[in-house]
């Protein structure tokens, strides 16, 4: 329950929200017990009096109508209400889920699988609207209805109140807490394999390509079909427990008016209520089962929503990679970068990726690391964009420690072009505007023409306009590179930071990089790392790294 407490904290913000959509759903509820126990008693008073003149049929028949256009009302406005809160319950806690995973990138956040982040973002939080619509909303309606029901009894008939209380005690608590016992080890299943569902659907989906090539297609999918009969089998349990449940409470309710009836009988029998009080009595237990019915069903998808909840915990309260300064210092004009005995490793049980790493970077220095994929050259890349900290030696910056430095004040100052080149879902514009939101079309038309994109702009309808796809996929390699090389220029940044930049590309476009690159690069401090020949030509110095070992050419 821990967790489900942690989620309802931050419930906090739409407390205003939430409290109206339970008060309309009281209203309601109050309003259906209502109406059925005075249609009930005016019924059979009706029956009773007849053609008496005596008896007032104007005034019931009103206040049902006004019962009537109050439940409906309420119904609407509560179901309004309600699931307004819920989207923006869903919608704060989506954002502050980001904001919990912006400090573990790419650190802590490279070790988790992109499908499991996606189950997280979607329906895991997805599932916690049943968390106040499902679970605590019907709850305090439930607790408040029963509550005046067995007060509004006890004014006719001590013994069927507190006969009719013991049985919807037993249907509001008794009831779910079976139900939720016996469906907790399946409702947590088919959280864990649903995530697991979807990260090999992805994996699937993203290898596509790679399986059909290797022939390892029908191996995969065969292991995703298994996965989903699993699936299935577990959900048809689920289906299973939610039927008896539904049955048991229909049985207790039919238990409760039969009781009811047989007391009230008894009490018509020795007068102490009238033939039309009967009837209220009756109708009014009859009601009160709407109140309990979905809490069987409800506390049965607790453990869903715990487990939901725990998994979302689980990500956000991972302690990140580095932990920022309290008072960073002012980024420096001067970008000398020394390391200094810096040595590192992912985790205490790997194996060390970089050993003593000794090496002085002046302002302006062109610099190539070379060596075999795996060596350690990107893990180095990493530790001086300060998405991880050396767990041996230092890291200076014109002087200082990094560790002083802000790691976003830092990035700002840093222009990156890797062998992938992340493109988004957007036009080519939105995707240069991501180096410098507020650009201007000149500054626009320089990185254009200076990554050498000018010329695939001018031919298509809508030029800038153009939507790449999810991923770049509407481009090629070479146009998403150019793309992401006018990227950095339009950043302009001091420090060029180029692992593999020309990974994947025919030897044309890569000549057309680096000439371009040689000259954007001239004033900027620059440092890539490859693993081929290529592009030594831009550098002044070469170092080889060979196991975590680094040494001068």
């Amino acid at each position: 329950m821990k967790d489900l407490w942690f989620f309802l904290k931050l419930f906090k913000p739409h407390y205003v929200w939430l409290s109206a959509g339970i008060l309309l759903s009281l209203l309601t509820a109050v309003a259906s017990i209502s109406l059925l126990t005075l249609s009930g008693w005016f019924i059979s008073s009706s029956a009773i009096a007849g053609t008496a003149i005596s008896f007032n049929f104007m005034l019931p028949a009103a206040q049902i109508r006004a019962l009537a256009i109050t439940r409906t009302v309420g119904r609407y406005g509560e179901r309004l209400l309600s699931h307004e809160a819920t989207f923006r319950v869903l919608a704060s806690l989506r954002s502050w889920f980001f904001l919990q995973l912006i400090p573990l990138v790419p650190g802590r956040l490279a070790a988790l699988r992109s499908g499991d982040l996606l189950s997280n973002i979607t329906s895991d939080i997805d599932a916690l609207d049943a968390l106040y619509l499902r679970l605590l909303a019907p709850a305090i309606v439930a607790a408040f209805g029963v509550t005046t029901v067995v007060g509004f009894l006890y004014l006719y008939s001590p013994l069927i109140s507190l006969t009719t209380g013991t049985l919807l005690l037993i249907a509001t608590i008794a009831t779910p807490l079976l139900f939720n016992r016996l469906g907790q080890t399946g409702a947590a299943a088919i959280v864990a394999l649903a995530a697991s569902f979807r990260v090999r659907q992805i994996d699937l989906l993203q290898g596509l390509a790679d399986l059909l090539a290797n022939q390892a297609y029908n191996r995969f999918s065969r292991v995703l079909a298994q996965l989903s009969d699993v699936m299935i089998t577990t959900q048809r349990h689920n289906n299973r427990l939610t039927a008896i449940s539904s049955a048991l409470t229909l049985l207790v309710s039919q238990i409760t008016l039969l009781t009811a009836l047989v007391l009230a009988a008894i009490s018509f029998q020795d007068e102490l209520i009238s033939g039309s009080e009967l009837a209220l009595i009756i109708f009014c237990v009859i009601a009160a089962f709407e109140l309990v019915t979905p809490l069987p069903q409800a506390m049965q998808m607790l453990a869903k929503t715990q487990k939901a909840a725990s998994r979302i915990r689980q990500v956000a309260e991972l302690t990140p990679s580095v932990i920022q300064p309290k008072q960073a210092l002012a980024i420096p004009d001067d970008y000398d970068i020394q390391l200094d005995n810096v040595s590192f490793r992912y985790s205490n049980n790997h194996d060390w990726v970089l050993k003593n790493i000794k090496l002085s970077i002046p302002q302006g220095t062109k610099l190539a690391i070379i060596g075999a994929s795996g060596s350690g050259k990107t893990t180095l890349l990493q530790l001086l964009m300060r998405y991880y900290d050396p767990e041996q030696g230092e890291i200076f910056l014109a002087g200082q420690n990094l560790k002083h430095y802000n790691g976003d004040d830092l990035l700002l100052n840093v222009g990156m072009l890797s062998q992938r080149s992340q493109l988004f879902a957007a036009t080519i514009k939105e995707n240069l505007l991501i180096a410098k939101p507020k650009a201007t079309t000149k500054e626009l038309n320089a990185a254009i023409k200076a990554a050498g994109l000018d010329k695939l702009i001018s031919y298509l309808p809508d030029g800038i306009d153009t939507w790449v796809g999810e991923s770049g996929l509407k481009v090629s390699g070479g146009e998403a590179r150019r793309i992401a090389l006018a990227r950095l220029y339009l950043k302009d940044a001091p420090l060029l930071i180029l692992d593999e930049p020309t990974e994947g590309l025919d030897s044309e476009t890569e000549l057309e990089i680096f000439v371009a690159l040689a000259k954007f690069a001239i004033n900027k401090t620059l440092i890539m790392v490859t693993h081929r020949e290529s592009g030594l030509s831009l550098v002044d110095v070469i170092y080889r790294m060979e196991r975590g070992v680094l040494t001068k050419e």
